[in-house]
């Protein structure tokens, strides 16, 4: 993200008339705003994982970030240009450059407390978010922001050259923040982790300080600034030394797209990305259907019996689609998600089976749809988390398109993550609306029992839409279920879960049609 700034840069009079400005070598002053830049936005890249774990990833933590990070840098260039007219001195510049490097060098020390106590404070998906990027990264970025008018105010020989000087440092500036991007998220968060890439950060900055002020020959602060990267080299591995194995923690790891923790009790294996369950297996018996909302999908069954090709579009554990596997042999299942760590963890250690009948694909969902030539029986849609909501797999578009890739008894079901009624409802029945002007028919069933009363809290919503035009009623398709056979979960079961049948009309008026052009899935989420 290129560095936004005044129009107007820091007024530089020549030396003759203000105070006399320390001469630096151009070449130190160039790396130090470039790695400064850097340092910067690999903070604003990280800063993502740092909250994903309490607040979700969701526009409303992005937008936090890159607001907090515009004020503290308006905030930086304006201080940054006081300081250096009154202060034009390089061990200065490197003690602006030490305050933040031992700010975020300290953060992973103290994060997961503030970011649990902020999410618990329950202050909603805005503010709290908001207030965490502010307590965490608005000081140490509002001495980052000073770094580039402080290198101006030092490197000005004249009035005349002011210009010239800007540019080229803010250029440099701008490019070390674009390589800071670029190796944060193509490379440092799959390589180091979260905590490690922001102490990393923090030494880097320190080490830059102490190169500034040996340039100064400050050699005795540069001591100070070598010590305090020992200090924390020391905290970190001692810190890991005595840390205490998580019980029960099987893998911890960061991925493109998710942090990924899989962990098991003595009878249970649980996957989850960040602070939400994604799939769990029984050690005893890895294909049952461990999850409550898993064994309703299996509901698909009693619209289409006799199925030859499925697509799921998300996978987690494979719990669903490994199952499919196994009770139906004449169906080849195609499962998409989109991190190939999770395919890669789902095969090691859900014992999810790859073959000519479960075939996985490392794609983003709506392009597999949109580039696939098949054609599907069933299409499970399980890409939804409960705060992290891609929104291109909401909308009538894309549910246009995979009614393209039906077979003409083919169905689609959706696994929502909502609130039946009431004002938080507003994200379900924008999906219901949505999926009504697609498919002529959609079943609602959810995964509890509402004939005493709707489930206060968030549930998972199973909407099956079919293309024959059939609405059935709770008793057909309690009938119905007897096509399955007992298989995927007793017959028992599928015919109280088909019970749950809503019946009662979805009121969708004050809700939008979600389109490729307004999908706003985070404000009906938060309404």
């Amino acid at each position: 993200m290129p560095k936004r700034f005044s129009h107007h840069p820091p007024q530089v009079s020549s030396d003759k008339a203000g105070k006399r400005a320390d001469r630096a070598h151009p070449g130190l002053l160039h790396a130090v705003v470039f790695i400064c830049g850097a340092v910067l936005m690999g903070l604003e890249i990280v800063g993502s994982r740092i909250l994903a774990p309490y607040f979700g990833n969701s526009i409303f933590v992005w937008g936090s970030l890159i607001s907090v990070v515009l004020a503290a840098l308006s905030l930086g260039y304006w201080l940054g240009g006081i300081v250096a007219d009154r202060w034009p001195r390089l061990s200065v510049l490197g003690v602006l450059i030490a305050v933040p490097g031992v700010l975020i060098a300290l953060l992973p020390f103290a994060y997961p407390v503030l970011n649990r106590a902020i999410a618990t404070s329950d202050l909603g998906t805005r503010l709290s978010p908001l207030l965490s990027c502010g307590v965490l990264f608005l000081v140490p970025s509002v001495f980052l922001g000073t770094i580039s008018p402080f290198a101006v105010r030092l490197q000005a020989r004249a009035v005349a050259s002011v210009g010239t000087t800007t540019g080229r440092l803010y250029a440099v500036s701008t490019a070390g923040s674009i390589a800071g991007t670029l190796l944060t998220a193509f490379y440092l968060i799959t390589i180091l982790g979260v905590g490690n890439i922001v102490h990393g950060l923090g030494l880097t900055l320190l080490l830059t300080a102490a190169g500034v002020f040996l340039g100064d020959r400050r050699v005795g602060r540069a001591a100070v600034a070598v010590l305090g990267i020992g200090l924390v080299v020391f905290a970190v591995v001692w810190g890991e030394r005595t840390r205490a194995a998580e019980a029960g923690l099987v893998l911890e790891r960061d991925s493109f797209y998710n942090h990924i923790r899989v962990a098991e009790d003595s009878r249970t294996r649980y996957m989850d990305f960040d602070n939400l369950r994604q799939s769990a297996m029984l050690l005893d018996d890895p294909w049952d259907l461990r999850l409550r909302y898993t064994r309703f999908l299996s509901l698909a069954l009693a619209f289409q019996p006799e199925p030859k090709r499925a697509l799921i579009l998300g996978l987690g554990g494979g719990s669903f689609p490994k199952r499919l596997y196994r009770d139906f042999p004449q169906v080849v299942v195609e499962a998409v998600d989109i991190d190939p760590e999770v395919l890669a963890i789902a095969k090691r250690y859900f014992q999810v089976p790859e073959d000519s009948r479960l075939r996985l694909h490392a794609r983003d969902a709506r392009q597999f749809v949109q580039q696939t030539d098949a054609r599907y029986d069933l299409v499970f849609l399980d890409a939804y988390n409960s705060d992290t909501i891609p929104f291109h797999l909401t909308t009538r578009e894309f549910y246009r398109e995979v009614e393209a890739r039906l077979t003409p008894g083919g169905i689609v079901v959706s696994n929502i993550i909502g609130h039946l009624r009431g004002p938080e409802s507003a994200f379900f029945r924008a999906m219901y609306r949505t999926l009504v002007e697609v498919f002529p028919i959609v079943h609602v069933i959810p995964t509890y029992d509402v004939s005493r009363g709707v489930p206060i809290g968030e549930i998972n919503i199973i909407l099956f839409a079919t293309r024959d035009g059939t609405r059935l009623t709770r008793a057909e398709l309690m009938k119905r279920v007897g096509r399955v056979e007992g298989r995927m979960v007793p017959a028992s079961d599928l015919s109280e879960y088909a019970s749950y049948l809503m019946d009662l009309p979805i009121p969708v008026s004050d809700v939008p049609t979600l389109t490729d052009d307004f999908a706003p899935v985070e404000f009906l989420r938060a309404s």
